[in-house]
């Protein structure tokens, strides 16, 4: 996809998880989920769940841009740590898929399920559709920075003179 004048923007909702056991069997401050698309742009949910061997809701919702990479890293993370930032935390799953497979449930719900961690597997229950699809000659795409903008702020009710482009290395798309 990079080198066509083609961007896609790949609007992905995580619904929900389900037998989110931790490997180590420690008790997580919180479980998140970590979209990787290289190793400087990377989303972790803003809505972090506990252990749980029964469905957990998570509702969140990110736009990532598929230009960045072709493949993606889906990770589910256990944080040990009051704040999830001061460290990356466990591992629980971790999948690699590319875009197409990705898109291939039709804006459809789907369950992507993990390596067994003590016996289950945990999943998580995942929407992915194309959210703007335009060429040059079609009109300009906004910037990654732009759009983790506007999702900061609705998400955390910030002024518009706010911006996240500071955090973008650590942070986003």
């Amino acid at each position: 996809m990079s080198g066509s004048s083609e961007s896609r923007y790949i609007k992905l909702d995580v619904i929900s998880g389900k037998h989110l056991k931790v490997p180590s069997c420690r008790m997580p401050a919180g479980i998140f989920v970590s979209i990787n698309l290289d190793s400087w742009r990377r989303w972790e949910s803003s809505i972090g769940v506990l252990s749980s061997e029964e469905s957990v809701m998570w509702g969140d919702t990110v736009t990532l841009s598929s230009d960045a990479s072709p493949v993606l890293s889906v990770e589910i993370r256990a944080s040990y740590e009051a704040d999830r930032m001061l460290g990356s935390g466990e591992v629980i799953g971790k999948l690699q898929m590319s875009w197409g497979e990705l898109l291939n449930h039709k804006d459809e719900s789907f369950e992507l399920s993990f390596p067994p961690v003590r016996g289950v597997h945990p999943s998580l229950t995942l929407k992915a559709a194309v959210a703007q699809a335009r060429n040059d000659q079609g009109g300009a795409l906004p910037d990654t920075a732009r759009l983790l903008d506007k999702q900061m702020q609705a998400m955390h009710n910030l002024p518009n003179t706010w911006r996240a482009r500071p955090f973008l290395t650590s942070t986003l798309l």
